[in-house]
């Protein structure tokens, strides 16, 4: 793992905001789940598909935070992992507000949460500074 030094105060503050931005991802996520259980006996508010989404996001935005935490340390192998999962996310956030009944609008709404987080995670990440720094 390429470890870059990371001195510029600049990349050093938008890649805080970045991990501040993930932790922010994982509570959403992990409340979200907390959510669904509690609401599980109302297939009006929790469907299948709510349970797998919120079961995924639940376990993959704690890993994703891990990548920023050493992202921020100046792993640059995580740098390119945190922007391609964060750039996936928007895009599936972004299906998922598309198609019309697939997800309850509690839902769509935690989702659009999400993905407002990680499109400034992706917009910070892709920043011609930050990029610099991890560049080879």
């Amino acid at each position: 793992m390429t470890k870059q030094t990371l001195t510029d105060p600049d990349v050093r503050e938008k890649l805080h905001i970045a991990q501040v931005l993930l932790g922010g991802y994982v509570a959403v996520s992990v409340l979200t789940l907390l959510a669904i259980v509690v609401f599980s006996g109302n297939p009006d508010i929790v469907t299948d598909a709510v349970w797998i989404r919120g079961s995924i996001l639940a376990v993959a935005s704690p890993i994703t935070f891990a990548l920023g935490v050493s992202m921020a340390k100046g792993s640059r192998s995580n740098y390119r992992r945190v922007q391609i999962i964060a750039l996936a996310q928007v895009v599936a956030v972004v299906v998922i507000e598309s198609i019309p009944g697939s997800f309850p609008l509690w839902f769509k709404i935690e989702n659009g949460v999400c993905g407002a987080l990680l499109v400034v995670v992706v917009l910070v990440t892709f920043a011609r500074t930050v990029r610099t720094a991890f560049a080879a």
